[in-house]
């Protein structure tokens, strides 16, 4: 298991990036034993009620370099349920369980095995589908998308915290998330990536405590 890969970015030091893959590891393997270790059976029972078939799934995405792997999930969605194409709503049908992953970003934690593999990071921007990519790369073009992924993608990123995640209704949404990823690229540190980590934990409890009390 490649846990000490690198993972070398043009835009940054080889010591930075030292530190930033050990603290990939290190918060991955604690979210792993932490949360992943107790959760799994709990959504795995759940999961049995309602009939969602496997607990997990995976589809390709493209990574750092635009190089495909498979990213992982809590799957969201009934079994043989389809994704939308790029640009169209929405519409692929979500159960209770997914409504609540989706909304909490739990869906998104099995990711911590990528991050394990060397394919992703705790921070950096988010790992899109291949016509998701050729999607945008049409709105802001190839050079822009070339430079977005300059790095290895994030559970979490400076375009999320910015409010850039999930879909993208319109054109200005899509230039914005895609110019936060590239300013995070260009100005990444280790204490960043403590910001962006720090900032998420708590729109993430924020969020929960207004589903809580509304």
């Amino acid at each position: 298991m490649p846990a000490f890969n690198h993972c070398i970015t043009p835009t940054i030091p080889y010591l930075e990036s030292l530190l930033k893959r050990s603290f990939d590891v290190l918060f991955a393997l604690a979210l792993l034993f932490l949360v992943m270790s107790w959760l799994v059976p709990v959504l795995w029972v759940l999961n049995l009620f309602i009939g969602g078939g496997s607990l997990f799934f995976s589809h390709q995405r493209e990574g750092k370099g635009r190089k495909l792997f498979w990213c992982y999930k809590f799957r969201t969605f009934p079994k043989n349920a389809a994704h939308p194409n790029p640009g169209e709503p929405t519409i692929t049908p979500i159960t209770w369980l997914g409504t609540l992953l989706r909304n909490s970003g739990v869906d998104e934690l099995p990711q911590v095995l990528n991050i394990i593999k060397g394919e992703m990071s705790v921070v950096g921007p988010r790992p899109h589908l291949p016509e998701y990519n050729a999607y945008y790369q049409r709105v802001v073009g190839q050079e822009e998308m070339d430079k977005r992924h300059n790095a290895l993608p994030g559970l979490t990123g400076l375009a999320q915290i910015r409010g850039y995640r999930g879909d993208t209704p319109n054109n200005a949404s899509i230039h914005n998330r895609i110019n936060s990823d590239i300013e995070y690229i260009n100005r990444q540190s280790f204490f960043l990536d403590l910001e962006i980590i720090i900032i998420s934990l708590w729109m993430l409890i924020r969020a929960a405590f207004r589903r809580i009390f509304n």
